[in-house]
């Protein structure tokens, strides 16, 4: 517990106390870790601007899980408008020490990775999507110029000498890497030399994984690294494959509202090439190998922890699974330029939506019907994967039947903009099935464009059918 004179009121207090007791907890999810109860709160004791943002953080979780709540998400009223601007006044100090810190030219990594962190938690929170995407990139941009002048390639999944020697350890190279991902499935603008530094740097320690883990953490670790490299790699190839070119026209027009973010500019990880870079797809195969490699040295460990292990361990796993069953379909469909491609996958997209039905309801147990916010990527992902490119009927609306039904948020993915996203997908491909239940190819849509407007809970989408006669063009917005 912080002692009293650290804060300049009760207010205070009791909001960082909030966040220590509950949102940190919250905010880790299944994963883990001391950073978000222990690591972050101690540094806190001597940076007032990392005490600033907690506490912003715990006014948040006042909001989304106070009385004058009972929607249970994570939108501002009337009654808890007060909270939010003591909120935003203890984030606006936050940020005036994190500027100064920066401005004295202190090189404190641990602090600014910290105070990267948590900025784009309360911007996620708060629905400013588009913030948090640029608190994301500098935070990052600013890790890999750390880590090229003191870690030359180094991306390891456990903290080397040099990283400990600036206080980063396991824990908070972990939530970077959780960070490097939120932004590679969301709107990565970040230039193609990044991508290959990460690769690179990632290469040496994936070739030196263990035949078989003896911990989950471990297991677990070793999966970021590989899942960070697989993305990086993905989001290159869909650049190089000229994936913005297979967009329509509200791609190129002006953004349709204020404060929004598009999530889709051709580049995205669930974006579809048009010349798919064929000479990268032995790397793709060989990325296809490491994670079979990864299931197999898992499998012992697995199968113990789900026999002995706690519930928040089987989560863990369940998660794993989900996120190495997404691994080859991702890698492979980045050079798929048709849809019914796909198809092949319906054993595995039936794996997900069968391990996300599990996890779901345990993931938001402790919330008693409020809104969930999770730190990292969990289970949204998996299930957007299956909605968006699956054509079984009953599976597509199991997805949408799941989104629609709980209230989470893993970093910038929302359930709820997620689970009518592809109720709009589905609705488009139902119009092209035919009278023998198969929806062809020429009729089948593709999503391409979305500006997302998460604060006012509106979206501009738009989509792309490989027609006989071309390419057509859909968009609607979406409200929920």
């Amino acid at each position: 517990m912080q002692p009293a004179r650290l804060f300049e009121d009760e207010q205070e207090g009791r909001c960082f106390r909030i966040y220590c007791e509950e949102m940190a907890h919250q905010i880790k999810g299944p994963f883990k870790t001391s950073l978000w109860n222990q690591l972050i709160p101690q540094v806190s004791e001597g940076e007032p601007f990392i005490r600033h943002a907690i506490i912003a953080l715990g006014a948040m979780k006042k909001i989304t899980h106070g009385p004058d709540n009972a929607g249970g998400d994570f939108q501002l009223r009337p009654s808890n408008a007060s909270d939010f601007f003591y909120a935003l006044r203890q984030y606006e100090k936050a940020l005036q020490g994190m500027r100064q810190n920066i401005a004295d030219g202190k090189k404190d990594i641990q602090k600014a990775l910290i105070a990267c962190i948590l900025v784009f938690c309360f911007e996620t929170l708060t629905n400013k999507m588009n913030n948090a995407v640029i608190n994301a990139e500098s935070g990052l941009i600013l890790l890999h110029s750390w880590m090229r002048e003191n870690l030359p390639n180094h991306a390891g999944c456990s903290p080397c000498k040099e990283w400990q020697e600036h206080r980063i350890g396991e824990d908070l190279m972990i939530a970077f890497s959780g960070l490097d991902l939120q932004l590679l499935f969301f709107a990565d603008a970040r230039p193609r030399r990044m991508h290959e530094y990460v690769i690179g740097s990632a290469e040496g320690s994936i070739a030196r994984m263990p035949a078989e883990f003896v911990t989950l953490k471990g297991a677990h670790n070793f999966w970021m690294l590989i899942m960070r490299r697989n993305y990086h790699f993905i989001v290159m190839v869909l650049g190089q494959g000229k994936a913005a070119e297979m967009c329509g026209p509200l791609m190129h027009g002006d953004a349709p509202y204020e404060d929004c973010v598009n999530i889709f500019p051709g580049g995205n990880i669930f974006s579809t090439p048009k010349e798919p870079p064929f000479e990268l797809f032995p790397a793709c195969m060989r990325y296809c190998d490491d994670v079979t490699r990864w299931r197999k040295a898992s499998a012992k460990v697995f199968q113990e922890m789900e026999t002995t292990g706690t519930e928040e361990e089987s989560i863990l796993i369940a998660l794993l699974k989900i996120h190495s069953i997404m691994g080859p379909i991702m890698l492979t469909s980045a050079f798929f330029t048709t849809q019914t491609a796909y198809d092949q996958y319906l054993s595995e997209f039936r794996k997900i939506v069968t391990l996300s039905e599990w996890v779901l309801p345990r993931l938001m147990a402790p919330a008693a019907g409020k809104a969930v916010y999770h730190f990292d990527l969990g289970v949204l992902i998996g299930l957007f994967l299956v909605g968006a490119r699956c054509r079984d009927l009953a599976l597509r609306n199991k997805v949408i039947d799941l989104l629609l039904g709980y209230r989470l948020r893993e970093g910038f993915w929302d359930s709820a903009a997620a689970g009518l996203f592809i109720v709009w997908a589905r609705d488009l491909d139902e119009e092209g099935r035919d009278e023998n239940g198969e929806i062809p190819e020429e009729r089948r849509w593709f999503v391409t464009t979305a500006y997302v407007d998460m604060d006012k809970q509106k979206c501009l989408v738009s989509a792309t059918q490989k027609a006989l006669d071309g390419l057509k063009f859909r968009h609607k917005e979406i409200f929920w």
